[in-house]
């Protein structure tokens, strides 16, 4: 009955170590679903975060473009506001000096005049 005992030994070994392994394959089996339902659950909070922050740096983003449009209009009003007093400026001047020579040297500035009235009448004639 020895090899009768050592059979029945053996498989209730076998048996033992196999529920002992079925256990064991159990848990990993859990510990893997754990860890994938909590990276899943990482990956989800990191992509609304991530989410938030690219909200947050579209909003930035327009908001700079608005300020720098704003910037530029106001520059180009500046700039143009300069020219056009510079270009007043200049006429007044060029007023100013035409209305000097013609003072100094009125007969001057008459038969200038009749000279390009008589050019623009030629110009016009043949047209």
């Amino acid at each position: 009955m020895t090899a009768s005992n050592d059979k029945s030994s053996s498989r209730r070994h076998a048996a033992a170590s196999l529920s002992r392994v079925v256990d064991d394959v159990q848990r990993v089996s859990e510990n893997i679903a754990d860890a994938a339902a909590s990276g899943r659950d990482d990956i989800s909070a990191d992509l609304r975060r991530l989410s938030a922050d690219v909200a947050r740096l579209r909003d930035t983003v327009a908001d700079i473009a608005k300020t720098m449009a704003s910037e530029v209009g106001d520059a180009a009003s500046s700039i143009g506001e300069d020219a056009a007093s510079a270009a007043k400026d200049q006429a007044k001047t060029l007023m100013s000096e035409a209305e000097a020579v013609a003072r100094r040297n009125p007969l001057g500035v008459v038969i200038g005049a009749l000279g390009i009235g008589f050019l623009i009448g030629l110009m016009k004639g043949r047209h």
